[in-house]
């Protein structure tokens, strides 16, 4: 190290090497699959850039929330401090996160139908790959759906296609339960839609 400085590059000189990451979507794809929180921040930092705000995590809130309004969402009465979910003094309304899966499933937002392709398939992929894998297979193959556990608290939000071919979207939360209580109950919730015909 001690014989390493910057320096400028000679005019027209050739690269010794060039670094470039994966594509967008393939890092989101990555992110949604396998639940990356450190990968969730990092793109948060490059949407704060890209819209002129700080690359921090105010910055990427803050992005996030004023491209969920512009988008029409109502953001009201969500707080957060991060954009991987791990803060514990976040706080997001179902609704919301109901409204942007089905925004993205009835193509009121064609910008966001691509997330439906990032989605976990229940009892195939990513975090959803080992449920209904054994127990509940109701939902295998139907339910896709992105995942978020803390020490006592659960999600699962995503679409399902019903027993009458329509796509459903839902929003589930569990709090003050630890994830080996509160996930199959989420599970099964999410199965039931599949085969309930709802009206």
């Amino acid at each position: 190290p001690a014989t390493v400085a910057f320096g400028t590059a000679s005019p027209g000189a050739a690269p010794l090497a060039s670094v470039q990451s994966a594509l967008l979507r393939d890092r989101l794809r990555q992110m949604m699959d396998h639940s990356d929180n450190v990968l969730a921040e990092t793109i948060g930092r490059e949407i704060a850039v890209a819209s002129g705000s700080p690359a921090s995590f105010t910055g990427a809130v803050d992005s996030v929330l004023r491209a969920l309004a512009t988008a029409g969402f109502d953001v009201g009465d969500v707080t957060m401090h991060d954009v991987s979910g791990l803060s514990v003094d976040n706080r997001i309304p179902a609704r919301l996160l109901d409204a942007v899966m089905a925004s993205a499933a009835g193509g009121e937002q064609d910008s966001l139908r691509p997330m439906l392709d990032y989605l976990p398939v229940a009892g195939a992929t990513g975090t959803l790959s080992d449920r209904y894998a054994s127990a509940n297979r109701d939902g295998a193959g139907w339910v896709r759906a992105k995942t978020g556990t803390l020490s006592e608290a659960s999600g699962l939000v995503g679409t399902v296609v019903d027993v009458d071919g329509r796509v459903l979207s839902f929003a589930l939360m569990s709090n003050d339960r630890l994830p080996g209580e509160s996930r199959p109950a989420l599970d099964a919730v999410a199965a039931t839609l599949r085969g309930c015909g709802c009206r």
